[in-house]
């Protein structure tokens, strides 16, 4: 587990902001409004969009510049009748994972919304302990691919990757209750 803020690079991924695959993430130690908005999930003080709470989405546990981490637990809530994690809801969670790690990166001034998402089922998800992590992938000045993964008993039983659009200039966001997607990238 990371520790909140921690800088270190995710395995296999380059470091946030080195190398052209992150030519647009910002570095390691610069204060960012989705890097506080991070803390705040993390301590509790954070106001979370609705849909959220609504959806029972967990939120992350730690988190470092270019990935975010959940130790979590799945209950009967989001169970199938036979015992798995319904997969509509993990693909969810892949999205709302995605957009964590996005507020790793992000530079102030810029927003982004989901352009494409995929998730592979390789093994049921069952009731009990699991990690999600989420590792951006690359990232330029227009577009993003984060990775999510779901493990349980050390074997990853899916995975996800979403296609992130990334919008410069735009508005100063708060990444407080949501507000209307038109709002952020027209």
């Amino acid at each position: 587990m990371v520790p909140a803020g921690t800088a270190v690079a995710a395995p296999g991924a380059p470091a946030a902001g080195t190398g052209s695959a992150m030519a647009g993430a910002v570095p390691a130690g610069v204060r960012t409004r989705g890097r506080a908005y991070l803390d705040a999930l993390l301590d509790g003080t954070a106001d979370e969009p609705r849909c959220v709470g609504r959806l029972h989405l967990v939120g992350p546990t730690s988190w470092c510049p270019g990935q975010v981490v959940a130790a979590t637990s799945f209950g009967p809530e989001v169970l199938l009748n036979f015992g798995a994690v319904f997969g509509g809801y993990i693909a969810s969670l892949v999205d709302h994972f995605a957009g964590l790690a996005m507020l790793t990166v992000i530079p102030d001034g810029a927003v982004f919304v989901t352009a494409g998402l995929s998730v592979g089922y390789r093994a049921p998800l069952l009731e009990g302990p699991a990690t999600i992590e989420a590792v951006v992938r690359s990232m330029g000045n227009r577009r993003a691919v984060v990775e999510v993964s779901f493990l349980q008993d050390g074997r990853v039983t899916s995975s996800g990757t979403v296609e992130q659009i990334i919008k410069n200039g735009a508005p100063q966001v708060d990444w407080t209750p949501a507000r209307r997607v038109e709002d952020l990238v027209s």
